[in-house]
């Protein structure tokens, strides 16, 4: 079972057990109190999982599956299980049939996806960092590791590594103020996961000097799977010294979730041109101002996304993706030789865009 690392604090991992150990003591579960009657301790573990996904789960509308049906499907394999390690793959097995790439478990080692079908990154970290180092990039670590920069010739560049909830306009926008003579930008996300919608709201303001339209949000409601709220529209507050002038942005497969919302919002301005590859269709989400978690068993959590984005022309992201404006090709071998050919061509091309 493939384990995708991600740091997380150790006081968080502690957190979350006690947590569980209390929920346990009290004989409660995630949501509400257990509706079945088995006593099998690996069934009741899956009953639990299943029970928070059927109360909170924001998308069953767009996904071929009968909740009930699998139920009781995956319930008589946990039954069946020996360790919890089989008790895992039961559970990833069941909540990977919504095919959903923000629903994961994790703990304070790493994730356990339950759906990431086959797809190539765009880019390779090592690669990237050697490109640049001529140019000094520097990541900015002053909240953890978020975003860093540097000037390529004449052309700024900044890449952003996570869309946190501390990545506001109010810690990127003095960067965009020192870039407003700059012939043109480039803004590379490739690289980005994130926990935050915040970011992909606040950010593109730094980038237009009219007020628009962002992206729509919607939440589960109620018990039904179809108790949603009405479509709440984000506004994207304009600054009157925006950087107006032509912006690359480059994303790709592995880009989901805020990264898309971004993404979304973006490429609605005619000046910004989004090359590399369609992301990859995580429009669903496990929080807005930062991911939710709900503690499972032993140090382990799992996340459920109760909401979700869509394009400001209500257009789904989920399944469906962010179709780039100029698809750039970049492989194994490419890296294998030591080349970005996205980053290649980005600088090309907006040499070429303020060549005027």
């Amino acid at each position: 079972m493939e384990i995708m690392n991600r740091r997380k604090a150790p006081l968080r991992a502690s957190l979350a057990a006690l947590s569980l150990l209390l929920s346990l003591s009290a004989v409660s579960c995630i949501d509400d109190p257990p509706t079945h009657p088995e006593i099998n301790e690996y069934r009741t573990y899956l009953d639990l999982v299943w029970e928070l996904y059927d109360q909170k789960y924001v998308g069953f509308d767009g996904k071929s599956v009968d909740w009930d049906v699998l139920h009781q499907q995956y319930s008589d394999m946990a039954a069946s299980a020996d360790s919890t390690d089989e008790l895992m793959e039961v559970v990833v097995a069941m909540v990977g049939e919504l095919q959903d790439r923000n629903a994961f478990l994790e703990n304070y080692e790493g994730r356990v996806m339950t759906y990431w079908d086959d797809i190539d990154p765009n880019y390779d970290d090592s690669v990237l960092m050697d490109y640049l180092e001529p140019w000094d990039f520097q990541w900015d670590s002053s909240f953890g590791v978020m975003w860093g920069s540097c000037v390529i010739d004449t052309i700024p560049y900044f890449a952003i590594r996570h869309f946190d909830f501390f990545f506001t306009f109010m810690h990127f926008s003095d960067e965009i103020v020192s870039c407003l003579d700059a012939p043109g930008m480039i803004l590379d996300i490739r690289m980005s996961d994130g926990t935050s919608l915040v970011p992909a709201e606040q950010i593109p303001g730094l980038f237009t000097d009219q007020s628009m339209d962002g992206f729509l949000t919607q939440y589960r409601t109620g018990p039904e799977h179809d108790d949603l709220s009405p479509l709440e529209p984000h506004d994207i507050s304009s600054r009157p010294w925006a950087f107006t002038k032509p912006v690359v942005v480059l994303a790709g497969e592995q880009n989901i979730g805020p990264a898309e919302a971004f993404l979304s919002v973006m490429t609605r301005m005619t000046h910004v041109t989004f090359i590399g590859d369609t992301t990859g269709g995580g429009g669903n989400t496990p929080g807005y101002m930062d991911q939710q978690d709900w503690p499972v068993w032993d140090f382990w959590e799992i996340t459920c996304p109760f909401a979700r984005v869509l394009r400001a022309d209500t257009t789904s992201i989920e399944g469906t993706g962010i179709f780039p404006d100029i698809y750039v090709e970049a492989t194994e071998d490419d890296f294998a030789a030591g080349e970005d050919p996205l980053l290649e061509y980005a600088i090309e091309y907006i040499g070429e865009a303020t060549a005027f």
